[in-house]
């Protein structure tokens, strides 16, 4: 016979399973609805609907438009702070901040972690006229500045693993799809000393963006980038972009470990 102690422990951890389940599920669909939410997650909606009452309480999950559900403050809050030991705000911010006020376009930093290319730390230009970045989104490596930035800090045979393992998924007309078209684009990234996404993840949206330099030449873990609708950029602003987000990249680099 099981004893007391081990049926709650069992009890425990499929409670955790499914708190996890639910908010992946969440989290994949951006937001949904309790028969979405329950369809992703494989349970019926009267226990989803006791997880999702619980989870709104503490603001892991936020209820809007009655019927709809999404990741709550909480979730960003604890996102934030995963990364904030690594690195400081204070290490960063200024400087992106100067950019900002230089284009009033945004600004991001992203970290890789594992192989993922995810978005910390993101400030809004004020003329932006939808937004174009959300903190702990995760970029693509093939079609984003930030992600192109971090690949031509790596060996070649790192970079050429990255990819082939993230697969080279085409999300506009331009997007780069092949790995001799991805290996050009790297050469011309280590040549220029900054990357750039031209329209490669999102129709009408340009990026330029650098790999913070490492004092070991060791590839990078981080990147930093601006973010221009493409009509806003001329060819002589696009070079321009480059150089103050490699000097900006240098700058950080020098405050962050």
């Amino acid at each position: 016979m099981k004893s007391q102690g081990a049926s709650d422990k069992g009890s425990n951890l499929i409670g955790v399973e499914r708190t996890v389940r639910i908010l992946e599920a969440v989290a994949d669909a951006e937001s949904a609805n309790l028969t979405e939410i329950a369809k992703g997650t494989g349970l019926n909606e009267a226990t989803v609907l006791r997880y999702l009452n619980t989870l709104t309480a503490l603001g892991y999950i936020e209820r809007f438009e009655s019927t709809q559900y999404r990741l709550g403050w909480q979730i960003f809050r604890l996102g934030r702070r995963a990364y904030s030991g690594q690195v400081p705000s204070e290490a960063i911010l200024p400087t992106m901040e100067r950019l900002l006020a230089e284009f009033n376009e945004t600004v991001n930093f992203a970290v890789r972690k594992d192989r993922s290319v995810v978005v910390i730390e993101a400030v809004e230009g004020r003329r932006a006229l939808k937004k174009v970045t959300e903190v702990g989104q995760v970029d693509p490596w093939h079609a984003s500045a930030l992600g192109k930035a971090l690949l031509a800090s790596m060996p070649d045979s790192e970079w050429r693993d990255m990819v082939s393992t993230a697969g080279l998924t085409a999300f506009t007309a331009h997007t780069i799809t092949s790995m001799k078209q991805m290996a050009a684009e790297i050469k011309d990234i280590r040549a220029r000393g900054f990357a750039i996404d031209r329209e490669e993840a999102e129709d009408e949206l340009t990026c330029v963006a650098a790999a913070i330099p490492t004092a070991s030449g060791k590839p990078s873990q981080y990147a930093l980038s601006v973010s221009f609708l493409t009509h806003r950029l001329t060819p002589e602003g696009l070079e321009h972009a480059g150089r103050q987000v490699v000097a900006a990249a240098g700058e950080i680099a020098a405050k962050i470990p």
